[in-house]
């Protein structure tokens, strides 16, 4: 069968050996152990690593905190107040609000998606992302990192709420501030270690230690764009406080050279405008020189960007219809963007961004078996996708088939 390694890695016909959940061995010579169970491909089948998403707000109900229904209350917190702003709770983790029976990881399975990291979704210090495996199973075998990254968003509430910060200049200032004191903090912790003779001790809340983390470099972040002007001044942040960490954009409508300017990794949601019906006079003159702009570039972004030697990874995080990412997908390599680079912004890139290429991202000896089977093309609407192995373990998909056929007959589950 004809396996992709990794992106402009070909094995025209060879064998994938799985053992325990691990690429035993991969190649055109590969031997297969006496007590395995022997899979098959078919003419025109090809192996791909599995997908990564390394955004995504997968197995959260939108728009609230609260646990998932049937699931329990995740843990308290540790103790002390909370932060006097509501925005700021850099404590707070996605994890306990994952529900991991959720349609939404089914669906993503089905596009080809074996490990997702899941973000919070509220407030300006937003909490901890999750990255988790997509198969089915019991919850604590499927978290691979539970403090991935602190989110940070420039999210304003509305003046009704009459709750801070309530415009974006607030929520740039709120960052600051709440980053300053972070600082101070530290000093006054190390004084106090130092020499407490004479000093009060430091007060405690509970999103200090989250805070310290961040400031001492010892958790990543990932900074989330909302609006237009929000790389530029989420870059500058970065700077500022000396912080780096990836930049979540908005979608394909961004301009690239906002996003090229936060001098940040890019995680680009596969969000595409519609394409105005132009054919009707009514729709023609209340469009606007922007939206069609909008329309028209955003399948070229990816190849801006990678012109100008940045590298998106793709994610699906605030897709309105995250089923059209494969759709999306193939738009972006009809426009122009090579198929190599788009598997490496599903594979290789996010691997690389979330701290797991020695685990994940290639079919490689040693790392996790994720892989991907498709008939035919991969970058189409609508891919056949015939099998999805994560962590060695098979999945049973409903094919995306366009109507020609579904699971191939005498197929079998890995051992």
């Amino acid at each position: 069968m004809r396996i992709v390694i990794a992106p402009g890695k070909l094995i025209e016909n060879g064998t994938v050996v799985i053992r325990d959940g691990i690429i035993e061995a991969v190649g055109a010579a590969a031997t297969v152990p006496d007590d395995a169970e022997r899979i098959s491909g078919q003419a025109g089948w090809t192996v791909y690593p599995a997908f990564i998403d390394a955004a995504s707000g997968l197995g959260l109900e939108a728009g609230t905190t609260a646990p998932a229904a049937g699931r329990p209350a995740p843990p308290a917190g540790p103790a002390g107040a909370a932060h006097e702003l509501k925005a700021v709770h850099p404590e707070e983790s996605a994890l306990g609000h994952i529900d991991f029976n959720h349609p939404d990881l089914a669906r993503h399975r089905r596009m080809g998606f074996a490990v997702a990291q899941v973000l919070p979704g509220k407030g300006v210090f937003r909490g901890e992302a999750a990255v988790i495996t997509l198969r089915p199973g019991p919850a604590p075998e499927l978290v691979l990192r539970d403090h991935a990254a602190a989110v940070v968003a420039l999210e304003a509430s509305s003046f009704m709420q009459n709750q801070y910060p309530s415009s974006k200049f607030g929520a740039v200032a709120t960052v600051r501030q709440v980053l300053l004191d972070a600082g101070r903090l530290a000093e006054w912790r190390r004084r106090y270690a130092s020499q407490p003779a004479g000093m009060a001790p430091p007060e405690y809340r509970s999103s200090d230690d989250m805070l310290q983390a961040i400031i001492g470099h010892q958790q990543p972040v990932l900074w989330v764009s909302l609006a237009n002007l929000d790389p530029g001044r989420l870059g500058s942040l970065a700077r500022e406080f000396g912080l780096g960490g990836t930049l979540l954009a908005r979608g394909l409508t961004d301009r690239p050279r906002d996003l090229l300017a936060a001098g940040l990794p890019v995680l680009l949601p596969l969000e595409m405008p519609a394409v105005p019906a132009l054919e009707d006079p009514d729709i023609a003159a209340e469009t606007s020189l922007q939206e069609l702009q909008e329309a028209l570039r955003a399948p070229r972004l990816p190849a801006m960007l990678e012109a100008a030697g940045l590298r998106p990874a793709f994610v699906s995080y605030g897709m309105k219809e995250p089923q059209r990412f494969t759709a999306n997908l193939a738009a972006i390599v009809k426009a122009g963007y090579p198929a190599d680079a788009a598997l490496a912004a599903l594979t290789t890139t996010p691997a690389e961004l979330l701290g797991l290429s020695r685990q994940m991202g290639s079919l490689e000896v040693g790392k996790q078996a994720h892989l991907l089977v498709v008939e035919g093309e991969l970058f189409v609407d609508k891919p056949l996708i015939r099998q999805l192995f994560i962590a060695g373990q098979r999945q049973d998909l409903e094919a995306a088939d366009n109507g020609r056929g579904g699971r191939p007959a005498g197929a079998r589950p890995t051992p």
